[in-house]
């Protein structure tokens, strides 16, 4: 299963790579929704899992590249703010997985294999 993650903090990606790994899976990372469209155009991905406060362009605006790019992969939001308003938006736009941070190794592990 090959993972794409994107999110403007560092320590974030590291953590999630270090726990999906350790589960066999192969991870990609972005640190902007321009890194990860360019990564997209590259490469085939089962799953994102995307940060949706991001300076810039957030990731709502990566959800939609993503859909455009790879209609089919599974998306999975993290979220420090996840409120009604985040689930409604990420529901409009066709993704019903999310996951409040911060959130343990087994609620990542969880979460990513429920979608797969």
């Amino acid at each position: 299963m090959k993972i794409l993650i994107v999110d403007d903090d560092l320590i974030v990606i590291k953590s999630c790579r270090r726990v999906l790994e350790s589960e066999g899976m192969e991870t990609s990372s972005a640190e902007t929704v321009a890194m990860g469209e360019k990564i997209l155009y590259q490469e085939s991905f089962d799953l994102m899992l995307t940060d949706i406060k991001m300076p810039g362009v957030d990731g709502f605006e990566m959800i939609q590249r993503a859909r455009k790019i790879q209609p089919e992969m599974a998306i999975l939001i993290m979220t420090g703010y996840l409120t009604s308003e985040i689930i409604e938006k990420s529901h409009s736009l066709g993704v019903e997985s999310y996951i409040a941070k911060p959130f343990t190794p087994e609620e990542l592990i969880e979460a990513v294999r429920r979608l797969i």
